[in-house]
């Protein structure tokens, strides 16, 4: 039937954002597991203006700035006491696996070869 395929993104904040603009989508988290994606921020030391970056990612840390990017961006926290969790999470059910990096990197090339495989996608 037309539109109905089933997928699996990993990236679950490019999906949320999908369906907050009204796609027709449904969000869900395995319980056995997924596999958590951890990215960094920081100011380098070349910042045009280190103060305004100072500020905002002093925001971005802060319990209104997390409950900002969880609740409009679809991300995870790593705050110990979280404000919010995304929709369709269930921190009691749903384990999160955090990769070891050598683990990640190990297993990065499989992964990708399977989803090219999964959706016909050529480099």
């Amino acid at each position: 039937m037309r539109g109905e395929i089933a997928i699996a993104p990993l990236l679950y904040n490019v999906i949320y954002q999908k369906k907050k603009d009204g796609a027709p989508i449904e969000i869900f988290f395995p319980p056995e597991g997924a596999p958590v994606n951890p990215y960094a921020t920081g100011i380098p030391k070349t910042a045009a203006h280190p103060n305004a970056a100072k500020l905002f990612l002093n925001w971005c840390l802060s319990k209104e700035g997390q409950t900002f990017m969880i609740k409009e961006l679809g991300n995870l926290t790593s705050l110990k006491a979280p404000p919010a969790y995304p929709e369709g999470f269930d921190p009691k059910v749903v384990k999160l696996w955090y990769p070891k990096f050598d683990e990640y990197v190990k297993l990065h090339a499989a992964w990708v070869a399977d989803w090219d495989k999964t959706f016909g996608y050529r480099q």
